[in-house]
């Protein structure tokens, strides 16, 4: 068991085949299985990215927090430790939406954060986005051909109203397809260094996660670039 979950009597660990987690939806067969995100590379990630924001963007008190594909909700309550708008996950498999409720209810007895969190039972190539200013987060949820849905789905909520839209991208599989079309441009994409104890806990073994951050770019930068 993951110290997270130990501390917060939450369940949020482990890994889940793609075949484990269908939901009978016709996007079944690009999903990428489930694993939580290490907590602390998940910090350093967000510490990262506020680095990038341009004095003219919103406080991060105006940003909505999506997680694309939230599973059980591990990065949702690690993002209800920012001071975001509203946190909300997007996940169509009933039971894991279900634990990620279970595991917010927890979450807010025992941290009693200050910030909105719920999870929305949805697909995602469905799900109607909240109005911008947003900070989008994957953990390689789904293979390239729906993140490019995604992308311009986004791309559409995102041209609708101030455009302030960026990505947090865990295990970057598809970063390409996020970039290669104009919509969205790379700010950075490194690897980020798990502490010892996430490292002990990690499925995998791993001792790092790759994380990109992407911005979207409006229709005049694009045209200038």
């Amino acid at each position: 068991m993951h110290p997270f979950d130990l501390k917060y009597g939450t369940d949020t660990g482990g890994y889940l085949r793609p075949d484990e987690i269908g939901s009978g939806g016709i996007h079944d067969e690009m999903n990428n299985g489930y694993s939580a995100v290490a907590p602390s590379v998940f910090r350093e990630a967000c510490r990262r990215w506020r680095e990038t924001l341009p004095s003219s963007a919103a406080r991060l008190e105006a940003y909505t927090f999506v997680d694309v594909g939230a599973g059980k909700g591990r990065a949702l309550l690690l993002a209800a430790e920012l001071p975001f708008r509203k946190v909300i996950g997007v996940e169509l498999n009933e039971p894991l939406a279900c634990i990620a409720q279970k595991n917010i209810t927890l979450w807010k007895r025992l941290a009693r954060p200050r910030v909105k969190i719920r999870v929305v039972r949805e697909d995602a190539a469905e799900f109607r986005w909240p109005r911008t200013p947003l900070l989008l987060y994957l953990n390689n949820p789904f293979d390239c051909p729906l993140v490019e849905l995604l992308a311009s789905r986004i791309a559409a909520a995102a041209a609708s109203g101030p455009g302030l839209v960026d990505l947090l991208y865990v295990n970057p599989a598809c970063a390409d397809t996020l970039t290669c079309g104009g919509v969205f441009k790379l700010l950075w994409s490194t690897q980020i260094q798990m502490d010892k104890a996430d490292q002990r806990s990690d499925p995998y073994g791993a001792t790092s996660d790759r994380v990109s951050a992407c911005r979207y770019c409006a229709k005049l930068d694009r045209a200038d670039s």
